[in-house]
């Protein structure tokens, strides 16, 4: 069980850089992740706006890269007018991302409670391009994680972790973390009938099987939180439809591989083997998304697919959208699209 938080256990910067400067192998990792609380526990904050939801209710969810453009992010999603907001790579107290907490202030200007996990501590100040506009700005938290928001009460939050290897703690990654990929959920009420909601977020530097394992994982946990509720699952799956290694080992060769199919990254069903998991536990898929858009967004003349999913069962799924993802003056807010999705009991 997860402990609830109105504000996650600070990680201080020493032991952040003892971390980073340390060994860097499995049994190291599983060790720094047991003396963090923060990876066992789930921040709730914000307030829901409204006691209770009509016959439906209206989903976004999306992965918003850091969540380092709320402005542009707060106004795309008031425009949709969400009852719930799936959210991935949200960061707290990060360099990066103005070493805020932008996932307060995006539920405030929503209306909306929350429920924030971390999927990991970040020991360094991101990726290459982060860590070159941060310079030496060390971050204030160092927390990166999913969330929850909710115009109605958000009951039960729950956190499942999907990853313990520690591959984003090894050196040759090039951006150190402690932890792995994780899913957080709650329950809403439609009406009577409590809805279970999670939002997701799998490994992309792993294969498809891997996926599906990670999806397995998932499904077993959910069952056992509640066998009975109707559940959306909605996030970024990465279903990149091969490894990190043939995607990036040879780029000519998957440069290739894609020219010659053509509706490889679009239609992947056939390509991930977690979509076979979910069907077999009785969730469904068509209703809930535009099949035929890719859902990232690149520079051009780069490939993009359809990483970003809804999965529902036991529910009825309709009016699916995928939402640009601009800022003002036309550039990306996120290298993701926004999908929205409008729920009702089946």
């Amino acid at each position: 069980m997860k402990m609830l938080v109105q504000q996650l256990t600070h990680v201080p910067v020493a032991d952040r850089q003892e971390m980073r400067e340390g060994p860097r192998d499995s049994t190291t990792h599983l060790r720094h992740a047991a003396a963090i609380p923060a990876l066992g526990e789930i921040e709730i904050g914000g307030k829901a706006s409204r006691k209770n939801a009509g016959d439906a209710l209206k989903v976004v969810t999306w992965n918003v890269e850091r969540l380092r453009h709320g402005d542009a992010i707060a106004a795309t999603l008031g425009g949709l007018a969400p009852d719930v907001v799936l959210l991935s790579e949200v960061d707290k107290g990060m360099a990066r991302s103005g070493n805020s907490h932008p996932l307060g202030v995006l539920a405030d200007r929503l209306g909306h409670a929350y429920a924030y996990g971390v999927e990991f501590v970040e020991l360094g100040g991101g990726n290459e391009v982060e860590r070159s506009a941060t310079g030496a700005v060390e971050n204030a938290e160092g927390f990166h994680g999913n969330a929850v928001t909710s115009a109605i009460p958000l009951l039960r939050p729950f956190l499942v972790r999907l990853d313990a290897a520690g591959g984003w703690f090894r050196a040759e990654r090039g951006q150190p973390r402690i932890g792995g990929r994780m899913a957080i959920g709650g329950q809403v009420h439609i009406r009577n009938r409590r809805v279970t909601v999670v939002s997701v977020h799998l490994e992309n530097r792993t294969d498809p099987a891997g996926r599906a394992i990670q999806t397995s994982h998932l499904l077993d946990a959910i069952d056992k939180y509640d066998p009975d509720a109707p559940v959306l699952l909605g996030g970024d799956f990465n279903t990149l439809t091969a490894s990190h290694e043939e995607r990036h080992d040879d780029p000519m060769a998957w440069r290739t591989r894609i020219a010659a199919e053509p509706d490889r990254l679009i239609e992947v069903e056939h390509h991930e083997p977690l979509f076979a998991v979910l069907a077999e536990r009785g969730y469904g898929w068509q209703a809930a998304n535009n099949l035929d858009l890719p859902t990232q967004r690149r520079e051009p003349g780069t490939p993009v697919g359809r990483i970003d999913w809804f999965f529902t069962r036991g529910l009825v799924a309709s009016h699916p959208a995928v939402v640009p993802a601009v800022l003002p003056d036309g550039s990306p807010s996120s290298d993701h699209e926004a999908l929205a999705v409008t729920i009702r009991i089946a």
